[in-house]
């Protein structure tokens, strides 16, 4: 089996591969296995195929259709496109989606905040998010933080994970993750988290889910990479918390 199909067969079967490129300590001494004898000796009746031309001429390459014939596939692909149905059409599962980190933060009940931005970022996010929290008084709530990074799992041998893949991974993270830990509003922050994490279609700034409003609000990097932004958002938090705003 070659090298490549062997890593993606074990990579769905969710199975580690790893081989050392040099003798382990305590391993046993490797030993050569028997190989086959050369073509010369192998006997007629032998079904083994003796050379790689023969195995490439046994291969059954189905004929090119004549001329006419495609041009008469063409020509019905052609009235199917225009007629707007496809009897063969399979579904894309969207473009692949870049590497990015979603940074997660719990106050307590009242608060989930879910920020999107890129791996790498080297940016004050938590010192701003800090301050946020300070202006509507939550400083002093219970907190907890965690990270997610997406894809879960970086493999060279697998293809790249695409937009639906990583909608239903971060969704049903998030939805279990109000479930384990209910609060009473969400933070979307950032394009990833609220393309990706959404349990529900956001109809605007705030959209209500099972009694928890979400906040549709621009990212971190993007607030220290656009200052002006930050006046957006402290109106959004004016409208939804007055009470925190007061001051």
């Amino acid at each position: 089996m070659h090298e490549l199909h062997r890593a993606e067969y074990l990579q769905a079967l969710g199975v580690s591969s790893y081989r050392p490129r040099f003798l382990l300590p305590l391993a046993p001494t490797p030993q050569q296995a028997t190989l086959p004898p050369p073509p010369e000796d192998v006997p007629a009746s032998d079904p083994l195929p003796q050379a790689v031309a023969q195995v490439m001429s046994e291969v059954s390459v189905p004929p090119s259709p004549p001329a006419e014939a495609g041009t008469a596939q063409e020509e019905r692909g052609r009235e199917t496109s225009a007629s707007g149905q496809s009897a063969d059409v399979t579904p894309s599962a969207g473009p692949a989606v870049e590497p990015f980190v979603l940074s997660c933060w719990w106050l307590g009940d009242t608060l989930l905040a879910v920020d999107g931005h890129q791996p790498g970022a080297a940016l004050p996010v938590q010192s701003l998010f800090d301050n946020i929290v300070r202006a509507l008084g939550w400083h002093q709530l219970p907190r907890d933080r965690e990270q997610l990074r997406w894809p879960l799992t970086e493999n060279r041998f697998a293809a790249a994970a695409a937009e639906s893949d990583a909608r239903d991974t971060c969704s049903s993270w998030l939805e279990a993750a109000s479930a384990r830990r209910p609060v009473n509003s969400i933070w979307l922050m950032g394009r990833q988290a609220q393309a990706y994490c959404s349990p529900v279609r956001l109809d605007g700034p705030v959209t209500e889910w099972k009694g928890t409003r979400i906040l549709a609000t621009p990212g971190l990097s993007e607030l220290l990479q656009a200052p002006e932004r930050k006046r957006d958002l402290w109106l959004l938090l004016r409208q939804t918390y007055p009470q925190q705003c007061q001051a």
